[in-house]
């Protein structure tokens, strides 16, 4: 997810700034096949077996400092500086 506000890009989101690592595999904790994760996302169902598989990697620490990390996390359901992972309404299955 890239927030967009106007005409500027939250540097944190934009992709052309993301390193190698923020792209990493995580081995589903159901099944153990890999599931492909962005820095950003919170989770992913896994494709082999379906079920939920958290971001065991989630990074949305600029929020914490950044001027628009309130607008950015309004989508996560948390504000910065709030300790633990965003939460989300999607059911688990």
């Amino acid at each position: 997810m890239v927030v967009s506000l106007g005409a500027w890009r939250c540097p944190g989101q934009d992709m052309r700034n993301w390193k190698p690592g923020d792209i990493f595999e995580v081995a589903c904790p159901h099944c153990g096949e890999k599931v492909e994760f962005f820095k950003d996302e919170v989770k992913l169902r896994c494709p082999h077996c379906q079920q939920t598989v958290p971001n065991p990697r989630l990074d949305l620490g600029c929020a914490a400092w950044c001027a628009y990390g309130s607008k950015c996390l309004e989508g996560y359901g948390q504000n910065p500086g709030q300790e633990g992972p965003p939460k989300t309404s999607e059911p688990d299955g």
